[in-house]
């Protein structure tokens, strides 16, 4: 693991206990997604996993709060002062920052490192195993199953639609289905 993998790590884990949020489970899942697409696309993987761990330093269990809302810009904002304190060149910086900025597709990802960390950041919540973390989470959060259920869906259909990695939509798809099929089972 890289030095800057490791600060990066430690950073969004440090803001995960403190924000109460998201769920480090769902964070591992995405990085271990992100390490496998940054092989099959041939991007680097460690401007990849950087980017996943720094999307949601800034964080929020209140869900369409004004921080989560935001937390895009706001995680990009703080990652950038890390990223210069850490001293990283600045053409990796900005590739970095444009990833975080862009996971929710508010601006445009403008290299394949944001598009493949889009990608594996999107398969967490549309994967049955991120399903039940998240359904785990939420009930946390002292939401119902009912309403639970209808946010891991409105996130999975989301996500979904963010997905446009040539070859990945189908596997993307595929996995949508089968958590539909889980929350059908619990409705």
């Amino acid at each position: 693991m890289s030095t800057l993998i490791r600060r990066s790590r430690a950073l969004m884990h440090r803001k995960t206990i403190e924000n109460g949020a998201p769920t480090w489970a769902l964070t591992e899942l995405a990085v271990a997604k992100g390490e496998e697409l940054a092989k099959k696309y041939n991007v680097d993987r460690e401007l990849v996993v950087v980017a996943l761990y720094l999307a949601h330093v800034i964080f929020s269990k209140k869900i369409n709060g004004r921080i989560q809302g935001n937390h895009e810009e706001l995680s990009a904002r703080l990652a950038e002062k890390y990223l210069k304190r850490w001293k990283v060149d600045p053409r990796k910086t900005m590739i970095i920052l444009n990833a975080i900025r862009a996971h929710h597709e508010k601006v445009k990802a403008e290299s394949k490192v944001a598009e493949v960390m889009k990608s594996a950041e999107c398969f967490k919540f549309i994967t049955v195993q991120g399903a039940v973390i998240y359904l785990h989470d939420l009930g946390g959060r002292d939401l119902s199953l009912s309403d639970a259920v209808r946010q891991v869906r409105r996130k999975a259909k989301q996500k979904l639609g963010y997905i446009g990695l040539p070859g990945i939509k189908q596997e993307a798809l595929r996995s949508f289905q089968a958590t539909n099929k889980l929350l059908d089972s619990l409705e």
